[in-house]
């Protein structure tokens, strides 16, 4: 098993590449917005000599569309240039519109699955020593990897134990799988409590997601 620390620190380096990526995708979205600039640019300052070695060339392919195009007055390359620039900058806004105005949501969701990997039909019935199996899913929507931690309590009036503290790196849009196998011994009702943290950088320690599940189990 991966030491707490460890893990810690290949999050660090898995959190330091997803800032990187991050950072290319701005340089490739400003790239975007100032290439339209360019080609604006480029047509006012090189207009002429464009318009040169166009009509040269559109004059050697057919002189006839070139005699009627002179004398209606109309100017292909300008039209055609500021038709390119009217494009590019619908493409930039719809582009822009998809991945940033429309609303996101970031949050983490953790359920409970049966033995089938099902909501519901959990073990609540059980005898002293029976075994009994759930899963435990997480979900991460928060935008960046996560590092995840899982504390499993069993407790009643008289007993406050943790069975389980787990942690794993769950990318993006990635989901964890935990089992969670267990079998109370005593007689009476329990309540196995399922809660998830996660680890901030900034202050160099688990957080409480305020995110929990439980399951209440009689036993007798």
């Amino acid at each position: 098993m991966v030491e707490v620390s460890q893990l810690i620190t290949q999050y660090k380096m898995i959190y330091s590449q997803y800032l990187l990526s991050l950072e290319l995708y701005r340089i490739e979205t400003y790239s975007l917005l100032v290439l339209p600039l360019m080609v604006f640019a480029i047509y006012y300052f090189f207009g002429k000599k464009l318009k040169y070695y166009y009509y040269l060339i559109w004059y050697k392919v057919n002189k006839k569309k070139k005699i009627v195009s002179l004398k209606s007055g109309k100017d292909p390359i300008s039209n055609g240039i500021l038709v390119g620039i009217v494009i590019i900058l619908l493409l930039f806004g719809f582009g822009i519109y998809t991945l940033n105005i429309q609303p996101k949501e970031n949050f983490s969701e953790m359920v409970i699955l049966n033995s089938n990997d099902i909501i519901g039909n959990y073990p609540s019935h059980l005898v002293p020593g029976e075994n009994a199996l759930i899963y435990v899913l997480v979900q991460n929507h928060e935008g960046m990897p996560m590092l995840y931690q899982i504390k499993v309590i069993l407790n009643n009036n008289n007993t406050n134990i943790t069975l389980y503290t787990s942690y794993n790196i769950v990318n993006n849009n990635g989901e964890w799988k935990l089992p969670i196998a267990f079998a109370i011994n005593s007689t009476g009702t329990f309540k196995l409590e399922v809660m998830l943290y996660y680890y901030n950088l900034t202050l160099q320690r688990f957080i409480y997601t305020n995110i929990f599940n439980q399951l209440v189990v009689s036993v007798s």
